[in-house]
């Protein structure tokens, strides 16, 4: 079902801001972002708290990394930190701070430790959830990730 914000959340998906590694575009983050998906499609993500020990979201997460990537970092929660911190530049994704918690400065990526002490979760803007809870939205977003960012790797 096809959502008039459906086009919206595709380009700000699509401006996700990557780095770049080796010359070549750092691609954690579209690969979170379709862990995310997956794990809304598989019922392992029921309800818009995202929490950085999700067994499914980190596993597949690793899964995808490796296979794009040729190595299993993926797989280290030291490395995944760091697309579940960075996400948070993007303007659908958002980190839920404890109360009265100051987050740490964006160019420095916490410790899983630190935010499994400090951070109540992630979440997506709560349209983005809605659109995400159709299969058709889902493989839409999803298609569009792996044109814009994958198309050689996967």
């Amino acid at each position: 079902m096809r959502n008039v914000l459906l086009p919206t959340y595709a380009d700000m998906v699509l401006s996700v801001h990557t780095g770049c590694v080796n010359g070549k575009i750092a691609v954690s983050k579209p690969l979170y972002l379709i862990a995310i998906m997956e794990a809304i499609e598989y019922q392992e993500l029921n309800e818009n708290k995202i929490d950085l020990f999700n067994v499914f979201i980190r596993k597949r997460f690793g899964q995808l990394y490796e296979q794009v990537n040729g190595n299993k970092k993926g797989y280290e929660i030291s490395f995944f930190v760091r697309p579940f911190f960075h996400l948070d530049s993007a303007m659908f994704y958002h980190l839920i701070w404890r109360q009265g918690l100051e987050p740490p400065v964006k160019a420095v990526t916490p410790s899983a430790k630190y935010l499994r002490e400090n951070l109540l979760y992630a979440k997506l803007d709560d349209e983005l959830w809605d659109l995400l809870q159709d299969a058709e939205n889902r493989e839409y977003l999803k298609r569009s990730i792996i044109e814009r960012y994958l198309t050689e790797k996967l």
